[in-house]
């Protein structure tokens, strides 16, 4: 796969996300080795509770969702990471089990339905959409940066491991180190939640980052009102006509 989030997951704007980095401009990049971080797996109820009872009380969080499929119709989650914290993240497994999955990810309903909460993702009608599917609904105030880059920079590559790199600075975990490529190329279900947690948690983490990065120079172009009135509302209405359908 040519890049970690628009390989798995279907891109609004495809046509501006060519993964290709040039090693030569990106050769003093970051990695995860170089970071203090904190990436938590909450793999029992008891960790979920008390993950929940903490994530509620934050103003801002960024979410990612791990799943089996690029289309997201099609797609069944295998776990989400949330950060509200930078080099801070928790990664929470999603077993395959449909009444178990839905038993887990409902307990997270009351925290992507809180409309005064800002929800942070990375092509984040991708998540709506495969979220709904378990009957979940985020409501409120969101914030994708893929879209955001967009206005700023709409002439420029806008997946999430070009922006780590061009932003950030930080090179990204490759998926093909967990999947693999080719004829040999493993589901992401097929892993141990173990073997996800580092690689979904640092979506996350790069995620929350980038927001950071982004919101001051929407209002320094005074593009916010534009991502915020019409940009943002508009992701809500496309995942609504995409989970319906067009007759």
């Amino acid at each position: 796969t040519s890049s970690k989030k628009d390989s798995l997951q279907g891109d609004l704007f495809a046509e501006f996300t060519d993964e290709g980095t040039n090693e030569s401009k990106f050769s003093t990049l970051k990695s995860l080795n170089d970071l203090n971080f904190d990436y938590q797996l909450i793999d029992t109820e008891e960790k979920r509770k008390e993950f929940i009872q903490n994530i509620k009380t934050k103003e801002i969080f960024s979410l990612d969702t791990e799943t089996t499929d690029i289309d997201p119709i099609h797609a069944e989650l295998v776990g989400m990471s949330f950060s509200y914290a930078e080099n801070q993240a928790f990664y929470v497994p999603v077993p395959a089990e449909r009444d178990e999955a839905l038993k887990i990810v409902n307990e997270f309903k009351e925290v992507f339905e809180n409309e005064q909460t800002l929800k942070v993702g990375q092509n984040i009608k991708y998540d709506i959409l495969a979220l709904s599917h378990y009957g979940i609904h985020i409501k409120g105030p969101m914030f994708d940066t893929m879209i955001a880059h967009y206005l700023l920079h709409p002439e420029m590559r806008h997946g999430m491991d070009y922006l780590a790199e061009a932003y950030l600075r930080y090179r990204t975990i490759p998926i093909t180190e967990l999947i693999g490529s080719g004829k040999q190329q493993k589901s992401m279900a097929d892993l141990s939640p173990e073997e996800i947690r580092v690689y979904a948690c640092e979506d996350a983490d790069i995620t929350l980052r980038l927001h950071h990065l982004f919101l001051p120079q929407l209002k320094e172009q005074n593009l916010l009102p534009l991502f915020e009135d019409l940009e943002m509302p508009l992701v809500a209405v496309l995942a609504e006509m995409e989970r319906n359908g067009v007759c």
